[in-house]
């Protein structure tokens, strides 16, 4: 006869019945929640390198637009088509147009911070302003390596310390634009989404700015993109452009960026191959240089 195996003390068969249910029930919970979360972060990643695109796209509109919102907004839904699908042919490409359109309208936000309304204060151009028949004020955008005022106002408050905007004529032809946008929920993973932003309507992410407020509230997720270029051609003011009057930096350039926490690199010559080790000695930072060599005999 088989020897039977004697019965453990204190655990019996019935006492594990259920077990891997009660792990199952907590485990795989968490573990599709864990997947989840990574692709609404890849979903994220997309989203977010799609708008810097546009934005970047939407700016080079603008600077040869005279800043014109319009241009800037169609540029950027232009450059959305393929984050809305795309196509194959021209019907297919003017859907996802005009999907990017519809969207866009309730979920995007353009903000021109430079040249702000202080600006066309301290450089408007009567004569340009007559030339493009428009009732707002215009910036030169000609001639800006000569010019530090337009050339039919010689007088202009050009001096960033004590002008309304804080800026120089080059400061105002450059055009900085700040897009917000939020990712639709048709773009975001069920359930990590609307976790996402009850988690920034918890954090209060968008406290101070009723846009960004309203897109959470609207269940969708903040992105925010900026980019500077190069105006060419003259701006013309429009509602888009901000108010941000003041002295800029006291008209001193500072560097934004924080301090340096260490001391330079040590100043070594190109020749020397142990550049990268040159210590501190009696040469104080600075590779001597090799005693000359004496020429051949002869």
């Amino acid at each position: 006869m088989t020897p039977i195996a004697p019965r453990m003390p204190g655990r019996s068969p019935r006492s594990q019945r259920g077990a891997g249910l009660v792990e199952s029930t907590i485990v795989l919970p968490t573990l599709l929640l864990l997947v989840l979360g990574m692709w609404q972060a890849a979903l994220g990643y997309q989203a977010k390198s799609s708008v810097n695109y546009a934005t970047f796209e939407a700016a080079r509109a603008g600077a040869v637009s005279n800043a014109s919102v319009t241009s800037i907004t169609n540029a950027f839904n232009k450059a959305m088509i393929s984050y809305y699908g795309g196509g194959n042919s021209v019907a297919e490409l003017a859907d996802s147009y005009a999907r990017a359109m519809g969207d866009t309208a309730l979920g995007m936000r353009v903000e021109v911070l430079s040249p702000t309304k202080e600006s066309f204060d301290d450089y408007n151009s009567p004569a340009l302003k007559a030339k493009y028949k428009t009732d707002e004020p215009v910036i030169p955008n000609v001639g800006l390596d000569e010019l530090s005022c337009p050339r039919d106002v010689p007088g202009c408050k050009s001096d960033p310390k004590s002008n309304a905007s804080g800026q120089t004529l080059a400061d105002a032809n450059l055009l900085k634009l700040r897009i917000t946008y939020g990712i639709p929920k048709e773009k975001q993973m069920p359930m990590v989404g609307r976790f996402y932003t009850w988690a920034l309507d918890k954090l209060k992410a968008g406290e101070g700015d009723a846009f960004k407020q309203g897109l959470i509230e609207a269940g969708r997720i903040p992105i925010v993109s900026h980019v500077v270029v190069r105006m060419q051609s003259d701006p013309i003011r429009n509602s888009a452009m901000a108010s941000i009057p003041g002295a800029g930096n006291n008209g001193t350039p500072t560097d934004p960026g924080p301090p340096a926490s260490s001391p330079g690199l040590p100043s070594c010559p190109w020749w020397d191959p142990t550049c990268s080790i040159c210590t501190d000695g009696a040469g104080k930072g600075k590779c001597e240089l090799p005693p000359p060599s004496c020429p051949a005999a002869g």
